[in-house]
């Protein structure tokens, strides 16, 4: 069983986000295939087998679903982002940089650890050298978090209350 749970996003570590107020380009890098990317150990393979109608088969790659997959898959982008200047949570990578010249730097360097970990990016979904992206929900700028403003926007539409009855 696995020991390591996932941070919850209001923990002291990823808390961080309060400080960039000094960062300019950020970027955002969302994996492609995130648990599909991790091998299964040859000798654990067994207790992935299952049965259906066209045989028995079982898996190479850890499918999604598995209970300690999140976990598994989180330690292993923990690894993989220590002594960079991004953060992940699960499949969500944001690279933060000082200086744009530092952020291509810094890239590059996630690129090619991408690379070397056999991690492939979903084109679509990630966003380059941005004064403003959208990370886990949130709006992160240099002037630190915000609330995404469609979500805040359907609460500000909610009619004010006239009277006790209808507050009850």
């Amino acid at each position: 069983m696995e020991s390591q749970s996932l941070v919850h996003i209001h923990s002291p570590e990823w808390m961080i986000y309060s400080k960039v107020q000094s960062t300019r380009p950020m970027s955002t890098i969302d994996l492609k295939y995130e648990y599909q990317q991790i091998n299964v150990h040859p000798a654990d393979r067994d207790k992935t087998a299952f049965i259906c109608p066209f045989g028995t088969f079982r898996f190479k790659k850890m499918p999604f679903g598995f209970r300690n997959a999140p976990a598994t898959f989180q330690r292993l982008m923990d690894m993989f982002c220590r002594n960079l200047l991004a953060m992940a949570y699960l499949d969500d990578i944001i690279v933060l940089s000082p200086t744009f010249d530092q952020h291509l730097l810094d890239l590059e360097t996630v690129f090619l650890k991408l690379k070397d970990h056999k991690l492939g990016a979903n084109r679509s979904k990630c966003h380059f050298a941005c004064s403003r992206v959208k990370y886990l929900r949130l709006w992160i700028t240099s002037r630190g978090i915000e609330a995404d403003p469609d979500k805040v926007s359907a609460v500000q539409e909610i009619p004010p209350l006239g009277n006790v009855k209808q507050v009850q």
